[in-house]
């Protein structure tokens, strides 16, 4: 990663800038939401790609199956058995063919939503870990409102105990002070917990990652099980303002808020402006993955408002609509 670069250290040791004692947030009290916010949040919906995999019972995210239907799109010749309400009687008067109205069928998904509670999160006013759990709070409450089957999976160095799977706006408070009491776990190997969580789950479904991307394993090897067309995977990366403009300056000792190793440095204006190169290389590199792997990244600012500036970009991702 691009912190050995930098510092010319080990990588564990050379992570401190970005997971430094220095300025750590602290966890933040209190609702995750107002009742006034989810009103509003009633009116969106996750958006599913049509090639996921759903139960047609019950949901309202559109498939690739066609059935028959009073709301139609599309006509099939009729078949033995088939509903007489749905044969197209107008059509049969005109073109002496019997046919019966297809429409788009409607699914529920499945919805994972993977929360990085490593200490690094912990970096940031508000905290990384405070905003990603505002983001899967709103995006398991709208989950929950339109009938998909909810996932909740904190991690750290290895899938902690999950939240669901569940279905329906009953499961709404626990849901709630579940996210409430996820505490900061070690350290997070990020495609270790991607893959062991995906072996299990053969329908695949909705992926949304929640993570700082501060982990000693690759990125793509953790994208390589959540390929569609089974998953829809976008990786949320959490930012914090300084971890791209530093306020550091002169001789500096650092600890690892995951490991507790300590560097010492001095920091000047070269080392600041390699650094910053770097990071900006890493992220490009980041999104080259997610590109590849078919997934959507999204880095997303730890002090910007859920409301007014999260929830907005989510959209113009194609998350929400």
């Amino acid at each position: 990663m691009w912190f050995k670069t930098i510092f010319r250290r080990k990588r564990r040791t050379a992570d401190a800038p970005a997971r430094s004692s220095q300025g750590q947030g602290q966890t933040n009290h209190g609702p995750l939401f107002d009742e006034a916010f989810l009103r509003r949040m009633q009116r969106m919906s996750l958006q599913a790609q049509r090639t996921l995999r759903g139960n047609p019972a019950s949901g309202e995210h559109p498939s690739r199956h066609r059935l028959p239907a009073t709301v139609f799109s599309d006509h099939r010749p009729y078949s033995s058995g088939d509903d007489l309400r749905y044969v197209d009687w107008n059509a049969y008067a005109r073109q002496s063919h019997v046919l019966v109205k297809l429409g788009d069928a409607e699914q529920d998904v499945h919805i994972h939503l993977l929360l990085d509670a490593s200490r690094s999160m912990m970096l940031g006013q508000p905290s990384r870990l405070r905003l990603a759990q505002q983001i899967v709070g709103a995006l398991g409450y709208l989950a929950l409102t339109h009938s998909d089957r909810l996932h909740i999976v904190p991690f750290g160095p290895t899938p902690q105990r999950p939240f669901g799977p569940v279905q329906g706006k009953a499961n709404m408070l626990r849901m709630f002070k579940f996210i409430e009491q996820i505490t900061p776990q070690d350290e997070t190997h990020l495609a270790d917990v991607v893959n062991q969580y995906t072996r299990s789950r053969p329908f695949g479904g909705i992926l949304v990652i929640c993570s700082d991307l501060l982990s000693p394993d690759n990125l793509e090897e953790a994208l390589h099980s959540v390929a569609p067309p089974r998953w829809q995977t976008v990786v949320l990366h959490l930012l914090d303002q300084r971890d791209l403009q530093p306020d550091l300056d002169g001789p500096l000792e650092l600890q690892d808020s995951e490991t507790g190793e300590r560097i010492e440095l001095t920091l000047n204006d070269e080392v600041l402006g390699h650094y910053k190169r770097r990071v900006a290389a890493w992220r490009e590199e980041v999104a080259r993955i997610c590109g590849r792997r078919g997934a959507t990244y999204a880095p997303v600012m730890s002090h910007w408002p859920i409301e007014k500036m999260v929830i907005p970009y989510l959209r113009t991702r194609r998350l929400l609509h």
